[in-house]
């Protein structure tokens, strides 16, 4: 009984450890690559438009 009950633990704990399946991780490294892809090239075509517009946005924001 008691060699049944760690047996069954460790196979829990092996489980556990495997992390997010392969088959979701690639996608979701793919969707994060191109969401970090994009606002790099946003950063890099509208740079100063984009803290101007922040700048403006936040003084609408904090009007004290």
């Amino acid at each position: 009984m008691l060699e049944q009950g760690q047996r069954a633990e460790r196979q829990g704990a092996a489980t556990a450890a495997q992390g997010m399946p392969a088959s979701l991780r690639l996608p979701l490294l793919a969707m994060l690559a191109a969401v970090l892809a994009g606002a790099a090239y946003l950063l890099w075509v509208r740079g100063e438009a984009l803290v101007l517009d922040l700048a403006a946005f936040s003084q609408r924001i904090f009007c004290f």
